[in-house]
């Protein structure tokens, strides 16, 4: 049963007890009428928003993919760029050992690149890349950074220049800030959602259960009244 279905059952529910007129006056708060509207407006209301959060997240998300495609074509050109101008075979072998993270190739024998850390331990093989988006922005970054301080790479391409590279990777990392912003709100408004249609004491599963157990003491059980609510369907779904 989808959450939507769950909503327009209470939807229903409250309909149903709104016809039953002043008969239906239960003691307790939370199943009177007014109670039972607001609850339900906040249940359509989590709805949207995680439909909205969610339609933002895929939105980002997408952005990203394709923004990810375009660096590691973009990165390949530059590795060509840097091939053209005739650099050092160390350096060319650092510029295409960025070039397998970023695309994520296994590296067999290629040692990491050695740094003030690095020197003071043994050097050992790097067996496969990380790639996840994070890290892929990173090693762009890092790739970036080889290649501005290389005197000689001075492609005539403007997306190949140095300012144009930086700007690329900045982009990117804002992208991943924007797919976590994404991810943390879509993951809150799914957390209300849940809260409001299942987990609160005061939900609309928990509350159907309390109004038909109402529905059958006023009215009996079983009895014209109570027969209304029988055909309406509440399950909790397992939630993650």
């Amino acid at each position: 049963m989808s959450h939507v279905k769950t909503a327009e059952a209470y939807s229903r529910l409250v309909g149903i007890c709104t016809g039953f007129g002043g008969n239906y006056n239960p003691g307790r708060q939370t199943l009177q009428l007014k109670a039972m509207r607001a609850l339900l407006e906040e249940a359509q209301s989590s709805l949207q928003d995680y439909s909205q959060k969610l339609h933002i997240y895929k939105d980002v998300t997408n952005e990203r993919e394709v923004a990810c495609k375009q660096l590691v074509k973009l990165t390949s050109r530059v590795v060509r760029a840097v091939e053209s101008f005739g650099v050092l075979s160390q350096t060319l072998d650092d510029v295409r050992y960025y070039e397998r993270l970023i695309k994520g190739k296994t590296i067999s024998s290629r040692l990491p690149i050695p740094n003030e850390e690095a020197e003071a331990k043994p050097l050992t093989t790097r067996a496969r890349t990380q790639q996840s988006y994070v890290a892929i922005g990173d090693h762009f970054s890092k790739l970036v950074q080889l290649v501005g301080g290389l005197s000689v790479y001075q492609p005539n391409e403007p997306e190949l220049k140095v300012d144009a590279l930086e700007a690329a990777a900045k982009r990117f990392k804002s992208l991943n800030a924007a797919v976590d912003t994404a991810k943390t709100a879509l993951r809150n408004a799914k957390m209300h959602r849940d809260r409001v249609l299942y987990t609160n004491e005061v939900s609309v599963v928990n509350n159907y259960r309390k109004v038909r157990s109402y529905v059958r003491s006023v009215f009996g059980y079983p009895s014209a009244e109570a027969s209304q609510l029988s055909g309406l369907r509440f399950t909790k779904p397992k939630l993650r």
